[in-house]
């Protein structure tokens, strides 16, 4: 069984802190898929990306977005008119970090198909270079295993493992502004206007596929059914422990201190 979250916007700490909470129950064997939004948009930072001076923060406040460093891996990502996903699960249940990564993926490929959208996985047969941590965008480049349509990207998705837990989320686009992860970057210089069209020309969106975007609860619907499809098991609505919350309101502290945000 797989149980089923969905929450509505938060700010990024809250969203960060709650997707770590759920890695204590992933340890004693629970697996959980998490479905939630933002408010307000958000840039994040990947766990170990250089982003101290490479990023704006002045402006992200005057455009009232906020800024917060993921505990996954990957690059910065915009989070706004997206649905993002978290899966946690024992670390080892579905067997290497890639074959996890693939088969989650998948699970979120079938769903979107069943609503029309055109998407596949990335053969892993594609050439194509492991990303650095650096201050490019998540969405410049498709990798093996991520959920793609006419070339691009529509899913971004990072992961980590720790202490016998597994923990993937990413974003799938509604709407494409992966722009402002380069809007918000310090420096660009002359290489500006095309690191903002490097960033959107990488990535798409639901509304670049289907005539109308479909309402989030149908989205997680199809999703949910999706990683039932995928895994052959049952996904079951809950709600997060009162342990769960403890230990998200707790973490909150780290995920809103600008020593964790700007740590390097």
């Amino acid at each position: 069984m797989i149980r089923l979250l969905h929450d509505g916007p938060q700010t990024g700490g809250r969203n960060m802190a709650a997707d770590e909470s759920l890695m204590n129950s992933a340890r004693e064997g629970l697996v959980t898929v998490r479905f939630y939004g933002w408010e307000p948009g958000a840039l994040s930072f990947g766990r170990n990306q250089t982003a101290a001076g490479k990023y704006d923060a002045e402006m992200a406040a005057v455009r009232s977005i906020d800024i917060v460093r993921r505990p996954t891996g990957g690059r910065t990502v915009y989070h706004h008119r997206e649905l993002t996903y978290c899966v946690t699960a024992p670390a080892e249940l579905w067997g290497s970090l890639r074959e996890a990564y693939c088969r989650i993926n998948q699970a979120l490929a079938s769903g979107l198909q069943s609503l029309g959208a055109p998407v596949v996985c990335v053969s892993d047969g594609v050439s194509t270079p492991a990303p650095r941590p650096t201050a490019r965008a998540c969405f410049s480049d498709p990798l093996p295993g991520e959920v793609t349509a006419e070339g691009r990207k529509l899913v971004g998705s990072a992961q980590w493992r720790d202490k016998g837990a597994l923990l993937q989320h990413g974003s799938i686009l509604l709407i494409n502004e992966q722009r402002v992860t380069e809007e918000l970057r310090m420096g660009a210089g002359g290489q500006g206007a095309a690191a903002r069209q490097d960033a959107d020309t990488g990535a798409i969106g639901l509304s670049d596929l289907l005539s109308r975007v479909p309402p989030v609860v149908k989205l997680v619907k199809a999703l949910a059914a999706g990683f039932e499809t995928e895994f052959d098991t049952e996904v079951r609505a809950g709600s997060f422990s009162t342990a769960e919350t403890r230990t998200s309101d707790r973490l909150l502290a780290r995920y809103t201190d600008p020593a964790w945000t700007w740590r390097r």
